[in-house]
Formats: structure tokens, C-alpha cells, sequence
């Protein structure tokens, strides 16, 4: 059910006068108002109506918006903007707050023609770590839980614009050994553990990382949240977004680990995006090496150095002419290894295997079988499988 709209020129409180409406949803709306006791200097005004079908309903409500209206009060940083004043008014409840001039990240993907900037959505990452460690350092801890790209502003009245965290309707103060606590949050961004009620520090950190693939890949994780992130499965954000750098890679899938405890902390997070940032400054002309070593058969202590743009993977010919740099002809006795299998492929600091259309396919680790003719990007220590010859993929 819509909620009603203030008319513009409205004035609450005595003191606020209402310009347009911002934003807002189901619950009440976001204005832009003109404080007329100081100047007529703007201001957001945020709405909350108790419109409930009972008194528990509302109470909760309201107890909830107060809560967003003490915690911001209590805060001081430069990416939460800062609350003015709190008033009730005909059965609504308002928050008085800086305006903060300038879209969302949401709109901002929305509009643009495809993903994000890799080193300006660094620099706003970086500044959200900030901004996370300063919260999660409170004591208690307090934890945001509820980080996408709608939830960060970017705050255009400086140069360059700073991301600041809005909407702290459910954000809260949780003491580290607390458990059971409410799960809250969007599907997508939502990391596991929220909605089992252990919401910890590392959960924001999941959403942030949620948030950046989103910006940096433009694949929208509420289309299939959760699973997204099983990249034993699904793509990971390289393979979306070939123009993201490997290191950026990492740093996405480390932040959205299953399990909290592989994830980085807020402050690891600055340190490493400060480094990355640095990098994307003044990249080093540096080249990865790489090689497979086999495993199986064992016996043997042989590995094939991946030095070309192009490997070719399977089993000498001589008649055809068939001569692979990854000759598997001494250790495949049953010869389920076909003379062109698959190639491995190298562009730039990233490699790909490429089965051919071989007899008897190309298997990665734990046995997952590979389309064939579709290059499939491998990782440092991922097993590959030629007919009975298992190879490891290293890289140094």
C-alpha cells in the first residue's frame, strides 16, 4: 500500500519545510527539506509511518527507528552522515540528517553502460572499510548488515565524491558473544551466517564484497544469491568482467567466503585495496610463471613449464605431424588421451584449458568434466585430468 506523501512547501516541527521527495519505501519516504531556523539550509528528512495492524507491530517499528536515530547521534565519521534532530508528528516519525547530495550506487550501475571502473570502485571500497572498521570498533561492536550498492550514497558536494553509508534502520550494536540475533538483511548481499543468527563483524565484510562484484561485474547476486559465490560452480568475476585484474579477483572471492572466518577483517580489507590501489596506479611489469607438474602416474618428477601463448595437450603423432609441448605419450598406457585433447591457453597473467573435443573429455578437480570447447580459467593448485594423467596447476 502507498504510503502518503508530504506536500512540498509542508512544514514539521515548526521548523523543517518540506521540497521534494528523495526516495523512500514501503514504511515512509526520504525528503529533502529547508531547515527555516538556520538559513533555510537543506537537510534529509526521513520518514517512518505507523501504519500497523497491531500495537506489537508498531511498537517494533518504532523501537527500531529509534534505534537508528540514537546510533547515528552517537557517531561520528565522515561516510555516516550526520543526525540533527528526531521528532514525532501525527503518528510519523522523522529523522533529521545531512543531506547528502549526489545518487546511489545502485542508480549509478542502473545508468551506466556496463560495470564500474575497477579503480574508482576501489577508492569507494577502501572508504567503506574505513567506515566499517570505525563501526565495528565501537564497544560494543556494531554491525551494518544490511550493505548494497541502494544503501551507499555518493556524496557529490566534495571532490572527489565520498560513498556514505545511509539507511541504518537495521544496523545495531551486537556484543561479540551474542547469538540469536535477528536476520536481517537482502538475499544476495546477505551472507550465510545471517540468517542463522551469528552475525558477526566479517558479515559486513561478505556484503561489501557482495556490493563490489555487483558494481564490478554487473551479474546482480539477488538473481541467485547464495550459490553465486560457489565458484566451483558458478564463474568467478574475472571470467564475467575480463578486464578485471587477477589481484582484484582475489580480493573479491576471498571477501565473499563461505565460511566468516576465511574472510579478511574491515581493516585487512582497507590494507589490502590500499596496496591494490597503489598497483592499479603504477602496475608492475610483472609476468606470473607457470607450469603443470604431474601427479599421476607417480614416479615421476616431471613438469611442463607453460611458456607460450599456446600448449597444445595430448600425444605425439609422427605421421600426422602432431607434436604437443605436453606430451602425455610416456605416462598414458592406455591411451585415453587423444593426440590433440586440449590446450592450455595464456592471456596475459590468466590461464585457460580448452578441451578439443577429445574421446575421452578433460576433468578439473574433483572430477567436474569441462565443455569442450570452452575455455575454463584455471587457479593456482586446481587438478586437471587427461584420460589416466592427473596434472597440477601451479603458478610462482
Amino acid at each position: 500500500m502507498a504510503v502518503d506523501q508530504l506536500k512540498p512547501d509542508t512544514v514539521l516541527s515548526n521548523r523543517y519545510r518540506v521540497v521534494k521527495r528523495v526516495g523512500g519505501g514501503g514504511m515512509g519516504n526520504v525528503y529533502l527539506v529547508q531547515d527555516i531556523h538556520l538559513n533555510n539550509r537543506q537537510r534529509a528528512l526521513k520518514e517512518m509511518i505507523s501504519s500497523y495492524a497491531d500495537e506489537a507491530s508498531r511498537a517494533k517499528a518504532t523501537q527500531d527507528f529509534s534505534r537508528e536515530a540514537e546510533l547515528l547521534a552517537g557517531l561520528e565519521h565522515p561516510s555516516i552522515p550526520t543526525i540533527y534532530d528526531y521528532f514525532a508528528n501525527d503518528g510519523r516519525y522523522y529523522l533529521v540528517m545531512k543531506f547528502v547530495p549526489g545518487g546511489d550506487l545502485e542508480g549509478k550501475l542502473r545508468r551506466s553502460d556496463g560495470p564500474l571502473g575497477e579503480r574508482q570502485v576501489t577508492e569507494w571500497s577502501i572508504q567503506l572499510c574505513d567506515v566499517l572498521h570505525y563501526l565495528h570498533s565501537q564497544n560494543p561492536p556494531i554491525i551494518y548488515r544490511d550493505l548494497k550498492p541502494a544503501n551507499i550514497m555518493l556524496d557529490d558536494s566534495i571532490t572527489p565524491p565520498r560513498a556514505v553509508l545511509v539507511d541504518f534502520g537495521i544496523a545495531r550494536f551486537v556484543a561479540p558473544t551474542e547469538k540469536g540475533v535477528t536476520a536481517i538483511g537482502t538475499m544476495g548481499y546477505a551472507p550465510p551466517e545471517l540468517f542463522a543468527g551469528k552475525v558477526e563483524p566479517r558479515s559486513d565484510v561478505y556484503s561489501l564484497g557482495a556490493t563490489m562484484f555487483h558494481l564490478l561485474t554487473g551479474a546482480n547476486p539477488q538473481d541467485n544469491p547464495l550459490l553465486i559465490f560457489d565458484f566451483n560452480k558458478n564463474p568467478r568475476p574475472c571470467e564475467i568482467n575480463p578486464g578485471l585484474t587477477p589481484e582484484m579477483d582475489s580480493i573479491l572471492c576471498r571477501t565473499v567466503e563461505h565460511k566468516a572466518s576465511k574472510r579478511f577483517t574491515a581493516i585487512e580489507m582497507k590494507t589490502a585495496l590500499e596496496e591494490h590501489l597503489k598497483f592499479l596506479d603504477n602496475p608492475r611489469p610483472t609476468k606470473i610463471t607457470a607450469k603443470l607438474v604431474l601427479l599421476e602416474p607417480t614416479g615421476y618428477n616431471i613438469s611442463f613449464p607453460l611458456e607460450k601463448e599456446i600448449h597444445l595437450v595430448g600425444r605425439i603423432d609422427m605421421h600426422s605431424g602432431i607434436f604437443p609441448e605436453v606430451d602425455l605419450t610416456p605416462y598414458e598406457k592406455e591411451t585415453k588421451v587423444s593426440r590433440r585433447h586440449a590446450q592450455i591457453l595464456r592471456k596475459g597473467n590468466q590461464f585457460y584449458v580448452e578441451d578439443l573435443g577429445s574421446a575421452n573429455g578433460t576433468y578439473t578437480t574433483g572430477y567436474v568434466k569441462i565443455p569442450a570447447r570452452q575455455p575454463y580459467l584455471l587457479r593456482n593448485g586446481e587438478e586437471l585430468h587427461f584420460g589416466e594423467t592427473k596434472l597440477k596447476f601451479v603458478v610462482s
